[in-house]
């Protein structure tokens, strides 16, 4: 169980590769074709991950784009999960757009609830009033977790182009 190991949350760094390589090897055993986070070489690790530092900084934004902080969880030396709180502003109120994802060999662990929780603390960190947080409606699981931290359905909505029916939140923050 996750309440039984110590979680420790923070930016991706060069020192990571051999864990974030075997995050998306497990990530693939479930997804052929799974690139967590735009990932999709190990050989453009190091230009992969400048590009995390140039949206967590957010000066060479290309068009489209907004600031986004993504953070690892790690069970000692393996990454379990990650997160990413892309920050914008919506009707005057600073909000992120909060995206969870747990290992796939991970899942129904607890890490999702504790996940979730470091999400939120980031996202008061950096003084956002709100978040946004969606998921798939036939993912029971995510939406306990998101309805149990306070999580407002604002909408249900097919994602572009797909057919999957997706349900976003509004937290308080």
């Amino acid at each position: 169980m996750a309440e039984d190991v110590k979680l420790t949350i923070r930016f991706p760094s060069e020192t990571d590769k051999n864990a974030w390589l075997d995050f998306v090897k497990d990530a693939r055993k479930f997804y052929s074709d799974a690139t967590p986070l735009g990932f999709k070489s190990e050989e453009y690790y190091r230009e992969w991950l400048n590009k995390l530092i140039n949206l967590n900084i957010g000066t060479t934004l290309k068009e489209g784009e907004v600031p986004q902080s993504t953070f690892f969880m790690f069970q000692g030396p393996r990454i379990v999960g990650y997160l990413t709180i892309k920050r914008k502003t919506i009707n005057g109120k600073p909000i992120g757009q909060v995206y969870l994802n747990i290992r796939p060999s991970d899942r129904k662990k607890g890490f999702g609830t504790k996940l979730l929780t470091a999400a939120l603390n980031k996202c008061r960190e950096i003084n956002l009033k709100q978040a946004l947080i969606s998921c798939p409606e036939e993912s029971i699981g995510s939406i306990k977790i998101i309805e149990k931290a306070n999580g407002r359905l604002i909408e249900t909505k097919f994602l572009n182009g797909t057919e999957i029916k997706m349900r976003i939140y509004l937290i308080d923050l």
